[in-house]
C-alpha cells in the first residue's frame, strides 16, 4: 500500500505548470499538476494511457482537436492512441494525472 497526502503536494509556479510525481513503480505513474490561471500544458503526444482528475479549479482539455470543459470532480481518460492533448487553466487548477505504463 502507498498512501499520499495530496494536499501537501500542491505547489504552483508563476512561470509554468508545476508537477510533483509521487508514485512511479511498475505500470503506474501518478503525479499532481498545478496550473495557475492562464497557464497551458502545450499539445503533446503521450505514449501511455492517462487519467486526469480535476481536484480544484477549472479550464479545458483539447484531445485531437476536441475541446472539453474541466472542473472539480471531472475525470478524462486520454488513450495513448490520441495524437495530441493539451490543458489550459481558466482559474488555478490542481489535477491528478495517472499514467498506465507499458500497456
Amino acid at each position: 500500500m502507498n498512501k499520499t497526502d495530496i494536499n501537501k503536494l500542491v505547489k504552483y509556479s508563476k512561470d509554468r505548470p508545476a508537477k510533483e510525481i509521487f508514485y512511479d513503480e511498475g505500470n503506474i505513474k501518478a503525479q499532481i499538476m498545478c496550473l495557475k490561471a492562464g497557464q497551458v500544458i502545450p499539445p503533446c503526444k503521450m505514449s501511455n494511457d492517462v487519467l486526469f482528475y480535476v481536484i480544484e479549479g477549472n479550464g479545458e482539455i483539447i484531445v485531437d482537436n476536441k475541446k472539453e470543459a474541466l472542473f472539480a470532480g471531472v475525470s478524462v481518460i486520454v488513450p495513448k492512441e490520441a495524437k495530441s492533448r493539451s490543458i489550459s487553466a481558466k482559474m488555478d487548477m490542481v489535477i491528478l494525472a495517472v499514467q498506465a505504463k507499458g500497456r
